[in-house]
Parts: C-alpha cells; sequence; structure tokens
C-alpha cells in the first residue's frame, strides 16, 4: 500500500515538526524557570500522539507528574507551551485536552483513567477515547502505570466506544451515491475510522497508536477484508483533505474539512464512495458486535 506509506509520511512529518518546537518550548521554559519541582512526562494526545497532523490541526496534551507539584511551576509550563505552540500555528482545543486542564500526578492518573472505564457515562467515553491516543514526548517518569487502567475489555466501555464510533454516519444516499454539494470529510469518513480503529484496536489487544496500525492488528477481529478497506478508505481520506487544505491555503480561502466529491476525477470519487462503504459495512458489524441499539 504506497499510498499509505505517503500519507503516513505526510502527517508524520508535520507531527515530528510539532514535537521539535513542543521540545524546545519546554526546554525554554526549564532554562528560564529552573527544574522542575518534582519530575514530570509530557503527553501528547490526540492526532499529534497519532502522527496523524494536517494544516488546521489544533493542540492535545497532558502531564503526567511523579507525585503532584506544589505552586505554579505546572500552569505556569503548560500556559508558556500552549502559547507557544499557538504563535507556531497549533489553535488551542475547543475541548479543552491541554496541559492547562489535564496536570496530574501518575497516581491520580490512574485514579482518573479507572474512573472512566468502570463508570463509562457519555462523558468518561469520551475522555477514554481521548486519551487511547497517547505518546510521551518527554521521559521524565513512567505513565505505563496510570495508561494500564486503559488496558481493559469492558463491555460498558467497548460498548460506549462502539456506540461513539456509529455515531458519525457517512454521506452516502441511497444505493450508496454521494451527495450534491461539499462533504466533511473529518465528521464522515476520518472520524468514524479514527474512532473504529480505537475501539477494535483495543479489542485486538494492539499497543499501536496510528490508526492504519491499529486497523492493521485489528484484522483477525475485524476480518482481513474490511480491515484493508478501512485502510486504503483512511489514506484516500486523509490524502484528500491534505490537498484540498494545501489549495485552500494556497488561494488564501478558511482551511476546512470540507470537499465537493464532483470536483474530483471519476477515479478518486468512485474510491471516495467505496471508503464511506467500507466505513458504513463497519459500522453494521459494530451494530450487531456490540448491540449499539440497547
Amino acid at each position: 500500500m504506497t499510498e499509505l506509506v505517503e500519507v503516513a509520511r505526510a502527517g508524520g512529518s508535520l507531527a515530528a515538526a510539532a514535537d521539535a518546537r513542543t521540545r524546545l518550548l519546554i526546554d525554554g521554559f526549564l532554562h528560564q524557570a529552573g527544574p522542575p519541582p518534582v519530575r514530570f512526562a509530557w503527553v501528547l494526545l490526540g492526532s499529534h500522539a497519532r502522527g496523524e497532523l494536517h494544516c488546521a490541526s489544533d493542540q492535545d496534551h497532558a502531564l503526567f507528574w511523579e507525585k503532584a507539584p506544589t505552586g505554579s511551576y505546572a500552569a505556569d509550563l503548560a500556559a508558556t507551551v500552549i502559547d507557544g505552540l499557538e504563535q507556531f500555528g497549533m489553535r488551542r482545543c475547543d475541548g479543552g485536552y491541554m496541559a492547562d486542564k489535564w496536570s496530574y500526578s501518575v497516581a491520580d492518573w490512574a485514579d482518573i483513567l479507572r474512573e472512566r472505564v468502570n463508570a463509562p457515562t457519555p462523558d468518561a467515553i469520551v475522555d477514554a477515547d481521548v486519551f487511547l491516543d497517547i505518546r510521551p514526548l518527554t521521559a521524565g517518569v513512567d505513565v505505563a502505570p496510570a495508561l494500564a487502567e486503559l488496558a481493559s475489555e469492558s463491555p460498558r466501555l467497548l460498548h460506549g466506544l462502539a456506540v461513539a464510533a456509529n455515531s458519525f454516519p457517512t454521506p452516502l444516499h441511497a444505493f450508496g451515491r454521494l451527495p450534491k454539494g461539499e462533504v466533511d470529510l473529518k465528521k464522515t469518513g476520518l472520524a468514524p475510522t479514527v474512532l473504529l480503529a480505537r475501539l477494535y484496536g483495543l479489542r485486538a489487544h494492539s499497543t499501536a497508536v496510528s490508526t492504519d496500525q491499529r486497523l492493521a492488528e485489528a484484522a483477525p477481529v475485524l476480518g482481513e477484508e474490511l480491515s484493508d478497506r478501512l485502510r486504503s478508505g483512511y489514506a484516500l481520506l486523509t490524502d484528500l483533505r491534505l490537498r484540498n487544505q494545501l489549495r485552500q491555503i494556497e488561494q488564501r480561502e478558511y482551511v476546512t474539512d470540507r470537499l465537493d466529491p464532483d470536483e474530483l476525477p471519476d477515479d478518486e470519487h468512485e474510491a471516495l464512495r467505496e471508503a464511506f462503504r467500507a466505513i458504513r459495512s463497519a459500522q453494521n458489524v459494530t451494530s450487531v458486535t456490540f448491540r449499539t441499539d440497547l
């Protein structure tokens, strides 16, 4: 799958640049403020953690401390990095998943994540979805004991994740036709694929973070054919979004996730239909497997 390699390389290059800038901001803060009161790990969340950044990605990150720090050091560190990344071109997270809010000791993180698993309310499912995409950027403390709480096959958690994955309908009309006008590639294609990959990756005990690798490792539970279709569809959706965003930037337009399928060549138009059909098939399987109607 050459196209998967090229798409992953583009998102990974953007993530690597964001990694480097984040490290510079952290190092600059440490130089100015002095050593931290306790050791910490800066961790990445969401598309940044997955290495799947695009031209309009926002910030997603958190802090894990060896033990709860005192004073303003943690807040000052978070504010410095958030402001610096905003100047770098990464907007603040609308959902608030940033280190100014999500900053706890490893022990407290374990309690928080355990609660999300044991009592998966709708809000807790959103949190669990976010924290299933996590990649430590600095290695001051071992975050594994806290993250182990998410490696659960809790039926209630899996059901909640399945409901979330099926909450993003594809834009296909009757007989699998694409609609006239623009479609939102994120809401109707990329988001449900990422959610499906998290769900089946967890069920397959995958330790991968990227969407493509999760889908590959979930093939034994998802099925080889459907896994391959979702992987190809995700590569196409990612490629279409990136190319469209670069065009929008070049033409000084507002950068969005929206695209008009009728403007695509016939082969890409048909491939986009197939990508959405694969997502719909996976959602149908998910509905039956996890009884999302309950």
